[in-house]
């Protein structure tokens, strides 16, 4: 089944061509049943919904772009599983659209791929830091889908990951290192490194390689080691949130991811324009829809000072470590936190007992993490 004339003629002004996928959806991006035409050219995925007595809607995806694109069977449908930059969304479709999402899938490239980008002749800073993800990742030999969200979170896109990835797979990681202390502020180094750290645990886990890669890295650009194992521990600490699932003889008890699911949120709700997205993130890290409704159940009925006053009594000392480091990451994610989120801190790290010094040095940590500017610039800071 083709496009309605309106929409094919539509396409092929914007693509300069005939679609070479065509399907239909039986809901919109937002889950709504909303009638919703798709059409690929082989790169982009155009997505036409039409509300009930209205007029349709265009919204346009770069397929290699997207971090997932994936296939669900069901009995009385299909669905489509989409993972991009701008959204993530699942399209309903009756099955008789299975053979048109499989060829939609089978166009997305490989993570790893770097063969559909030029390798660039010279470097910038922010595709040194597309290149040195793309050589952690490398280390170990496969790209976690966690791994691709934390790509896409940074750079907005897979575009600098890619390119970066060319030039080393080229050049090699070796040849990368001088380039990296030619073109990067110190300040900058050091953002990198911690993200980097970050990505390494991205999937749970760092190999050995990985840590050796980093290691690389810290001496290269002259961190100390006192100040990347303060980073290093942090960040795992951080990524270590199975800590709060504490297992009894009656079961998994909850209640601790719950409070900082509650604790994560009152961050949130602050940036009201990135709620969606955090919320999203959160999601995919705790992968409980349950704990993230029962934090936000504790926020509504007790606040953030009831929330406050129950945290010592419930969380053991890893417990509390990985609690605040969570919250210190979500207030420093975008920059620097607001009077809201800053007033939450503190009652955060009075209540649990975190001492100034301690607080103070977490801290540093996570607002240089938080520095991403790096990720999304082309051009190198003033130095």
């Amino acid at each position: 089944m083709g496009l309605p004339t309106q929409l094919h003629d539509d396409f092929v002004a914007e693509f300069k061509h005939d679609p070479v996928i065509v399907a239909r959806a039986t809901c919109d991006i937002t889950g709504e049943d909303v009638l919703t035409r798709l059409a690929c050219d082989g790169t982009m995925l155009v997505c036409y919904s039409r509300p009930a007595g209205g007029e349709f809607s265009r919204l346009d995806y770069r397929i290699a772009e997207a971090t997932a694109l994936e296939i669900v069977e069901e009995d009385s449908h299909a669905l489509l599983q989409a993972r991009c930059p701008e959204a993530e969304f699942v399209l309903r479709l009756p099955p008789g659209e299975a053979q048109a999402l499989a060829k939609l899938a089978a166009l997305q490239p490989p993570s790893d791929s770097v063969n559909i980008v030029a390798a660039p002749a010279t470097l910038t800073p922010r595709l040194v830091c597309g290149a040195a993800a793309f050589a952690l990742l490398q280390a170990d030999g496969e790209h976690a889908k966690t791994e691709l969200d934390w790509v896409v979170a940074r750079f907005g896109n897979m575009n600098a990951f890619r390119r970066g990835g060319a030039w080393v797979t080229k050049r090699g990681f070796a040849e990368l290192l001088p380039e990296a202390n030619r073109l990067l502020t110190l300040v900058q180094k050091e953002s990198l490194l911690f993200n980097l750290i970050e990505l390494g645990f991205a999937d749970s886990s760092l190999s050995r390689t990985e840590r050796t890669m980093l290691d690389e890295w810290r001496q290269s650009i002259g961190v100390s080691e006192e100040r990347y194992e303060r980073a290093f521990d942090a960040l795992l600490a951080r990524a270590s949130i199975s800590v709060l699932v504490n297992e009894t003889s009656a079961g998994p008890d909850w209640m601790p991811m719950n409070l900082l699911c509650a604790c994560l949120l009152a961050v949130i709700r602050h940036h009201p324009e990135s709620i969606e997205r955090r919320t999203k993130s959160l999601e995919r890290r705790i992968q409980s829809t349950d704990a993230i409704n029962a934090g936000q159940t504790y926020l509504d009925q007790i606040g953030t000072d009831g929330l406050v006053t129950m945290l010592p009594h419930m969380l053991n000392a890893a417990q509390r470590r990985c609690v605040v480091l969570n919250v210190l990451s979500e207030a420093y994610f975008d920059g620097t936190p607001g009077s809201e989120a800053g007033t939450f801190l503190r009652q955060v790290r009075e209540g649990l007992g975190i001492s100034a010094a301690d607080f103070v040095a977490d801290t540093d940590i996570f607002r240089t993490l938080g520095d991403r500017t790096i990720f999304r610039e082309a051009a190198a800071a003033p130095r």
